[in-house]
């Protein structure tokens, strides 16, 4: 028995060796292809163990999550500074990796904003490797292997990229109807909101949504924008009175570092004016054991379908509001989140349920209330049951001055 083990060592040795420098040599042509340097006190097995971990990531990368060679590049040069610390360099390998598949991650911003793909070929990327599909009741669920990142802030550089994106990829009048990949970005501006509305939530502290937005705006230095109308998320199933909601918009203005990007009124929260708490779609679906949101419209009810009406929309063009940093033509926000594509079955009963005020500018009953921080204060004064009558005063103001100043700005003036 002795004999024969020795014979099948003797044989199998050299077959084993023989694949080791194998692998070797081709780890070798992969380290130079990628031009991957490595300390060179590193011995042979370490060099060995770190580039096919490299080399199995980096084909991971390309055949199942379909990064370019940009990409993977990009990926590679923010490892290199790991394999100075031998001892962390696997746990970094780790943990970058473990980053490429949360969508708005550090290094998965690297990699999307250093890909060299055409912008539809990247959107629809992010969209497949979220696994977003449109199911029987025309809402995007997303199945994927990919997730969101947890650190992923509304104003975040990949959010401004992939805004970016959209314009180039569906620039004029069509916007998003021009195609299947239009109205799955139309949907997909929703899962965006749940990201930002769980991000608010989770990390600051406040009595209110209200006031933890408040605190992530101070905390991160952006300033609040609240003079973009509000009319669509002021909705109601009876005859408008007087508005319920105001809608605070992210960045005011544009605070984005590359001149490529503007993150200008990108993420958007609506907030009832007397809870002064958020006003959402997502605090009505319900989730089911497999992920998936029960998309039947029939499943919810009048409470639930006001909350779906009136939520929240991340824009992908810029809203104008009053802000006057945007030339006279630039009408990307009506193109591309105003005339939209066909909204999920569940929204599209919501909104024939609750109907939008026309604006006072045309002779409608809605003026914003609320344009600066200071008119929800002087709003919330107000007795309830002397509203109506004090908003019809106001509104009589805006007819009459052809302005909206605010609640505030119309006791300064009247």
């Amino acid at each position: 028995m002795k004999n024969k083990l020795a014979k099948f060592h003797l044989i199998a040795l050299p077959t084993i060796l023989a694949g080791i420098v194998g692998h070797f040599s081709s780890l070798t042509k992969f380290q130079r292809a990628y031009q991957i340097e490595l300390p060179a006190d590193w011995g042979f097995w370490l060099r060995f163990s770190t580039l096919s971990v490299l080399k199995k990531q980096l084909r991971f990368l390309q055949k199942h999550d379909h990064w370019d060679q940009a990409a993977l590049k990009i990926y590679l040069k923010q490892i290199q500074p790991a394999f100075v610390k031998q001892v962390s360099v696997f746990q970094r390998l780790a943990e970058s990796f473990e980053q490429t598949q949360q969508v708005g991650s550090e290094v998965y911003t690297q990699m999307y904003v250093g890909s060299q793909l055409k912008a539809k070929k990247k959107l629809r990327l992010v969209l497949r490797q979220l696994g977003a599909v449109v199911d029987d009741h025309g809402f995007l669920q997303l199945l994927g292997t990919h997730e969101f990142a947890r650190n992923l802030v509304p104003h975040a550089v990949f959010y401004t990229a992939f805004r970016a994106d959209v314009w180039q990829a569906y620039p004029g009048k069509a916007g998003l109807n021009r195609d299947a990949l239009g109205q799955r970005l139309h949907l997909f501006r929703s899962w965006i909101d749940l990201q930002n509305i769980r991000y608010i939530r989770q990390n600051y502290t406040g009595s209110t949504d209200f006031a933890k937005l408040q605190k992530y705006a101070t905390t991160a230095k952006i300033p609040l924008d609240l003079t973009t109308s509000a009319a669509f998320h002021n909705r109601s199933a009876q005859v408008f009175r007087y508005p319920q909601n105001m809608k605070v918009q992210i960045s005011a203005a544009n605070t984005a570092a590359s001149s490529n990007f503007n993150n200008a009124r990108m993420a958007e929260f609506i907030i009832d004016l007397d809870t002064r708490n958020f006003v959402s779609e997502w605090d009505a679906y319900c989730f089911e054991s497999d992920g998936r949101v029960d998309s039947d419209p029939q499943h919810y009810s009048k409470k639930q379908l006001y909350q779906i009406a009136n939520t929240e929309s991340f824009n992908y063009g810029i809203p104008k509001g009053q802000q006057h940093d945007l030339p006279a033509k630039d009408h990307t926000h009506y193109y591309l989140d105003v005339k939209h594509p066909f909204d999920p079955q569940v929204r599209q009963l919501a909104t024939q349920a609750f109907r939008s005020p026309q604006v006072v500018t045309i002779g409608g009953p809605y003026a914003d209330l609320i344009k600066r921080l200071p008119d929800l204060v002087s709003w919330q004064k107000i007795p309830v049951s002397q509203r109506n009558a004090v908003y019809q005063e106001y509104l009589r103001f805006c007819a009459k001055t052809g302005s909206v100043p605010g609640y505030g700005g119309f006791l300064e003036q009247r």
